[in-house]
């Protein structure tokens, strides 16, 4: 199964956000938490623009039966 679009589009988003976080903690000198971001996107920061089927086994989706009832309110 391959990345699809949405989970490209959360990879960027979280990928974007991870590196901003990193650099605001360098910045003020946070460097633990700075390296605790890293570590935890890491898999994500590094392969940023490849196509790496293995990021896929690091989403966590919701439930279907939760993400249909989620959908289903959405468009009530």
């Amino acid at each position: 199964m391959a990345v699809n679009t949405k989970q490209k589009k959360r990879i960027d988003i979280a990928t974007c956000w991870a590196t901003n976080r990193i650099s605001v903690m360098d910045n003020l000198e946070k460097y633990e938490d700075s390296y605790a971001i890293a570590e935890e996107f890491r898999e994500w920061i590094l392969h940023v623009g490849e196509k790496n089927e293995n990021l896929r086994d690091s989403f966590l989706n919701l439930p279907k039966e939760l993400k249909e009832l989620l959908d289903q309110k959405v468009n009530d």
